[in-house]
């Protein structure tokens, strides 16, 4: 995998096909493998996929301070990759931890950002995300909750103290008066079984060209992998960013 550098970190990187660009980013515990795993690498021919494993996570570095974390830091990780592979503009699609690293970097870099994707975003309660990082890495008793998290993270190979880390951050989204920044259009989507389908559609509403949409029957990981959703980011690409 090629490599980048931002703020003295050495952050890897996978770079697919050819056309507009469309950077994906992971959620929180996973890589850049979990968008070819669900199949999302084989919805978009005609576009050049950049998909970057988010600091602390994948083949990323992993700084264990949860500084490191600031979801404003990570939003210019996105724009660090963009300058490397010297681009002007990309559309940019997020999900979780994904989600709100997207939004962070819209509203950083408005122009830079051509359209916008986001699915059940991480950043509606980061108090309980701090305190989960602090069960995970055992400071605090463990909750069923965290219980899964870190199973989670552990089944995908991550670094605990890493990705605990970014949980003490809190994974933060922007406010919504900071939302009203990005003037271009943007999907939002989420399973009406996920906790974040409220926080998501409140979200979306911040958001001058925000579009929600609720997936009936189906919690966070379900969502991420339905079909229904594939189908809606297509027609907002094929609309908003044509090929």
């Amino acid at each position: 995998m090629p490599t980048y550098n931002s703020h003295g970190l050495k952050l890897n990187y996978r770079d697919q096909g050819s056309g507009p660009a469309l950077i994906l980013i992971h959620g929180w515990g996973a890589d850049s493998r979990e968008w070819e795993e669900a199949g999302w690498t084989n919805a978009f021919p005609g576009r050049r996929l950049l998909i970057p494993d988010v600091r602390g996570h994948g083949e990323s570095a992993k700084p264990t301070e949860p500084a490191a974390y600031a979801m404003e830091l990570l939003a210019d990780d996105i724009m660090a990759l963009m300058n490397v592979v010297e681009l002007v503009e990309a559309d940019v699609f997020g999900y979780s931890m994904g989600g709100a690293i997207a939004l962070w970097t819209a509203i950083t870099a408005p122009a830079m950002v051509r359209c916008l994707i986001v699915g059940a975003m991480s950043g509606s309660a980061p108090d309980q995300a701090r305190e989960m990082g602090r069960q995970i890495l055992g400071l605090e008793p463990m909750t069923a909750r965290a219980e899964i998290y870190r199973d989670y993270a552990l089944s995908n190979s991550s670094n605990l103290e890493a990705v605990a880390a970014a949980l003490q951050a809190g994974l933060r989204c922007p406010s919504c008066v900071s939302l009203a920044v990005y003037g271009g259009e943007t999907l939002a989507v989420a399973g009406d079984q996920d906790r974040r389908a409220t926080f998501t559609q409140e979200t979306s509403d911040c958001l001058p060209g925000g579009r929600f949409v609720l997936l009936e029957g189906v919690d966070h990981m379900e969502a991420f992998i339905d079909p229904r959703f594939v189908k809606e980011v297509q027609a907002h690409l094929a609309e908003w960013s044509p090929l």
